[in-house]
């Protein structure tokens, strides 16, 4: 997914450096795209979410219940955390990034 935003987000760059005004369709058309991409970054947000609440509540419940199987569980809950907030990272930024874009290919 980062990879088609960042396709897409070159596009739009070049239609910017461009200087050619979009018709109403276009415009449409790109906000259309950007509300695909930030449809994808909320569902990115709520799984990262979800297993940062899991990675807090297992080490809780590792503190409550000191196991080898519980912090095996824990273990893999903070591996899981680490891509997705990098992941929600690249989402949220490229996301933004092309909200400015479209800002600009308005005031052309």
């Amino acid at each position: 997914m980062l990879k088609k935003l960042s396709d897409y987000e070159k596009t739009l760059q070049c239609l910017v450096a461009e200087g050619r005004p979009l018709s109403a369709d276009q415009l449409q058309s790109v906000a259309t795209r950007i509300g695909f991409f930030q449809h994808e970054r909320l569902a990115h947000e709520l799984v990262m979410i979800l297993f940062a609440v899991l990675s807090v509540g297992g080490v809780f419940f590792f503190v409550a219940f000191p196991e080898i199987p519980i912090f095996c569980l824990d273990v893999l809950f903070f591996a899981l955390l680490v891509p997705y907030i990098k992941h929600y990272y690249g989402l949220e930024n490229g996301v933004q990034r092309l909200q400015d874009l479209y800002a600009q290919l308005e005031n052309l």
